[in-house]
């Protein structure tokens, strides 16, 4: 069955609320990692890519799910939003180096990375509700 507009923009900002969500509860853990265990900035800028990887992943899944439709837009929709909304935020809390070209970089490829983890979501098959299979 296909899914109005309305849907799918919903969809696409529940994705992108819950990528939002992880990447605020990865941002406390390591904050606390910072405190206790005095992690280098090489280890900060590693940590912030594999949680930038995984909440656009998790987003693209809540967006998505398995067996979704339109899945390669949908999750390179979500993906984009993440990291545009993310640099927004950085630019207006004063982030100092700004590259824009880096910037550009990152936002296609977590485009990419919403695509195809979109692409391979919508093709596996769907999960089965309890209730048909008790019926």
């Amino acid at each position: 069955m296909a899914k109005t507009r309305l849907q799918i923009i919903g969809s696409i900002l529940k994705g992108l609320a819950a990528g939002v969500a992880l990447t605020l509860g990865c941002m406390a853990v390591v904050a606390a990692m910072v405190v206790y265990l005095g992690l280098t900035d090489a280890w900060l800028h590693a940590l912030n890519q594999v949680m930038k990887l995984l909440a656009m992943l998790a987003g693209t899944a809540v967006a998505v799910g398995r067996g979704g439709q339109r899945g390669f837009v949908t999750g390179m929709a979500v993906s984009m939003l993440y990291m545009i909304l993310g640099y927004a935020l950085y630019l207006a809390l004063g982030g100092g180096a700004f590259d824009a070209a880096g910037m550009l970089g990152e936002i296609l490829i977590g485009a990419a990375v919403g695509g195809i983890s979109g692409s391979v979501l919508s093709n596996l098959p769907a999960r089965r509700s309890r209730r048909a299979t008790t019926a």
